[in-house]
């Protein structure tokens, strides 16, 4: 079997990526399938917004897994949830934090920001944070990814936020150590919040501030730890023998490469391979051919594996698992 799926720290992390409609659901759901069979605990999970996976599975999957077979569970995360649920956890947690600042309006803030940009993406990241967190609970987790344009800013997050969280850090820093300046001089400053009176901290210890910037760099570095080691993550790549999948697939390639995320495997889907010449598709297949060169020429080093059109969609669990047999290897 391709190490590359196999558990090695605890457990092994799997994201198939790809343009839309060339068949990523397919294909993880197929890997999924032959990896339990092999007897791997694994939980393969949708973050798709338009979800397939139950349709390949034949079941109705929500939020939490679900049995499917012996060893394999899969789930569909929904998107509207996961940006309610993120978002009411920030608001609980800034609510708690500056208490003192009574004059903003929190509830109108965050009404405004479920509709920001990139929301979508820090609501995905806290699903993956979160899955991760429970990891150990599984041999394998699969996750089958939105277009990758998505997908690909969800994996870069984890870096920029720490970049960005650093900087918060060191400005709060600054922050605090001002304050216990003024605090020398003038004494320490009160406030008086719902009859509660608040002193306004002037300590790293002291600072709910400070301990939420920490703790959530803590969160961000634990996913960027994960998502970088080659022994605990990989990224398997699905296109079709086509120039615009091929396009997308490169840049993928070449932007995981700068955020140092494992990047082992290219699934060719739907390559044409006929025993007579037809020549209605003459021109078809020399494109293919042309196709599967430039990934050779391109993607040196990194294994590609060539799935058949087949004459119907591979649904349900035994056809699945000959086809994940394929990708994953015997």
């Amino acid at each position: 079997m391709r190490e590359f799926f196999l558990p090695k720290k605890g457990y092994r992390v799997v994201f198939f990526i790809g343009k839309g409609g060339v068949g990523k659901t397919t294909g993880s759901a197929a890997a999924a399938a032959a990896l339990a069979e092999r007897g791997y605990r694994t939980l393969i999970v949708s973050l798709d917004p338009a979800h397939n996976l139950g349709d390949v599975l034949m079941v109705k999957l929500k939020d939490k897994p679900k049995r499917i077979a012996e060893n394999l569970y899969a789930s569909e995360l929904d998107m509207e949830k996961l940006i309610k649920t993120y978002l009411k956890h920030l608001e609980e947690s800034m609510k708690h934090t500056y208490r003192y600042l009574t004059v903003i309006n929190l509830e109108k803030y965050f009404e405004v920001l479920s509709y920001s940009p990139g929301i979508e993406e820090y609501a995905t990241l806290e699903a993956v944070r979160e899955i991760l967190a429970k990891g150990d609970e599984w041999d394998v987790i699969i996750f089958d990814t939105p277009p990758t344009g998505l997908t690909l800013r969800v994996l870069a997050l984890p870096k920029i936020s720490l970049i960005w969280t650093d900087k918060l850090i060191e400005i709060r820093k600054a922050i605090l150590d001002r304050r216990a300046a003024i605090a020398n001089i003038h004494g320490d400053q009160e406030f008086t919040v719902e009859g509660e009176k608040i002193k306004l901290p002037t300590r790293e210890d002291d600072d709910a501030v400070m301990k939420e910037l920490k703790s959530y760099r803590e969160e961000v570095a634990f996913v960027e730890g994960v998502i970088t080691d080659p022994e605990k993550t990989s990224v398997v790549a699905v296109m079709n023998p086509e120039m615009l999948p091929l396009y997308e697939t490169e840049r993928a390639y070449k932007s995981l490469k700068k955020f140092r995320v494992p990047f082992n495997m290219i699934v060719m889907n739907k390559v044409l391979e006929l025993r007579t010449e037809v020549p209605e598709l003459k021109a078809k297949l020399e494109a293919q051919e042309r196709v599967l060169g430039e990934v050779g020429r391109k993607f040196r080093g990194i294994e590609v594996v060539r799935i058949p059109v087949f004459a119907e969609e591979p649904r349900g669990l035994e056809r699945l698992r000959t086809l994940g047999g394929t990708i994953v290897g015997e």
